[in-house]
């Protein structure tokens, strides 16, 4: 069955308050199912300042030469030691101060080869970095020193996150119909634990399947010591719990949720152009913890706009972040008058992260912007334009470091 992918429109999500706090609440289990009312959420806007977030920032410059230059789509993965970069086609290896290491792996399709990159998982324990590739129905097995251990065979599953205790997390997708679940949690020699059934289910006879893919969607996150999963089209989260999978919580979208009929994959919910059309008023959201709060990007199918939110799980409150015109905004930085902060994701589970290209801090009117701010730290302010001075346009990324308070 031939498969089309429609790309969705996709921005850079970027963002934070004083609701995400470290504050105890007693009895708080995270094996408690909750649900998060996103149209509530929608209707409680605060303007949110980075200082109430965080005491200081951290920039990390990512060396930049001609043997480390980073994708556009570049996935960023931290431990103790070291950065280690998905670059689509290879690994970047840097140490914790941005210098750079190595590359693992390279483009091709002999043996160790990666060829292209679906999923990096990272095993600190065991220092070694596992690829799924988008060609061989293999696992890559690599080394912190770079060096190709070994290859596995494994089912041809759109995701597959190698996590600790030898098991696998599969991401069905469930694209074609008639997938048995959309979630499954195996042992390395192949042995089914758990699974998250499918529970919808389509006949398709038309030889194409349409499928939505978004660069930035991704289905799994770590926290707590275990991993976090969701799909685009399903709003549950659930965690791996020993050798189970449980239902952690459900983002509610109400309104906003889209018809599992009307996804674009299902036959009879029409061609491109009509999902485009009908899905204008439904949207999506990826989520990731950090400091016992959920961190909730979310968007239209259609649009560009971007929606964020901090959910604190203890008190069941959730906040959509606003900028000055009480528009949907970011984390509004008041603490050296740099880059506004949306976190991309964890640097582990109390520090956010967010990469920031050097263009942009380059650019005219963020540095009269960041000039002209007032109610700053100044020492701080000068701090960051002399590593701006530093820059030049084609550097690699820079990583704003945010530990939460």
């Amino acid at each position: 069955m031939k498969r089309i992918i429609f790309p969705l429109l996709a921005v850079l999500v970027l963002s934070c308050n004083r609701g995400v706090g470290k504050e105890e609440v007693p009895g708080y289990d995270r094996n408690n199912f909750f649900v998060v009312d996103y149209e509530s959420v929608l209707n409680n806007k605060v303007q949110v300042n980075l200082s109430e977030l965080t005491d200081d920032i951290e920039y990390i410059k990512l060396e930049t030469n001609e043997n480390c230059l980073l994708h556009p789509r570049a996935e960023y993965f931290f431990t103790d030691d070291y950065i280690f970069i998905d670059n689509s086609t290879h690994i970047l290896q840097f140490d914790r101060k941005g210098k750079f290491i190595r590359q693992i792996g390279k483009q091709g399709r002999g043996p160790g080869e990666i060829g292209l990159i679906r999923v990096l998982s990272v095993l600190d324990e065991q220092n070694q970095l596992v690829v799924q590739t988008n060609w061989a129905r293999k696992l890559y097995y690599f080394s912190y020193e770079g060096v190709f251990l070994k290859s596995v065979k494994v089912k041809d599953v759109r995701r597959i996150k190698a996590i600790p205790g030898k098991r696998l997390v599969y991401f069905a997708g469930c694209v074609y119909g008639y997938e048995d679940y959309m979630f499954a949690l195996v042992n390395t020699t192949g042995d089914t634990l758990d699974v998250v059934n499918n529970h919808y289910k389509w006949e398709n006879k038309t030889g194409r399947v349409g499928t939505m893919s978004y660069h930035l969607f991704v289905p799994f996150y770590f926290y707590n010591n275990t991993i976090s999963f969701k799909s685009m089209h399903n709003d549950t989260v659930y965690h791996v719990s020993g050798d189970s999978i449980k239902p952690e919580y459900l983002i509610e979208l109400g309104k906003y949720q889209l018809p599992q009929e009307e996804r674009v994959e299902v036959p009879s919910s029409g061609s491109f152009p009509e999902f485009g059309e009908k899905s204008k008023a439904y949207r999506f959201c990826s989520v990731f913890e950090a400091d016992e709060s959920l961190f909730i990007s979310s968007t239209g199918y259609q649009d560009k706009i971007y929606y964020y939110m901090i959910y604190k799980k203890p008190t069941g409150s959730g906040k959509l972040l606003v900028d000055n015109n009480n528009d949907p905004g970011m984390i509004i930085n008041d603490i050296d008058g740099g880059p506004d902060f949306w976190p991309l994701g964890t640097v582990n589970d109390s520090t956010v992260y967010m990469p920031v290209l050097p263009l942009d801090m380059l650019n005219k009117d963020f540095r009269d912007k960041l000039i002209n701010a007032e109610g700053v730290d100044p020492e701080k302010k000068n701090e960051l334009i002399q590593m701006i001075d530093g820059l030049n346009e084609n550097d690699n990324p820079v990583l704003m470091i945010v530990r939460l308070k």
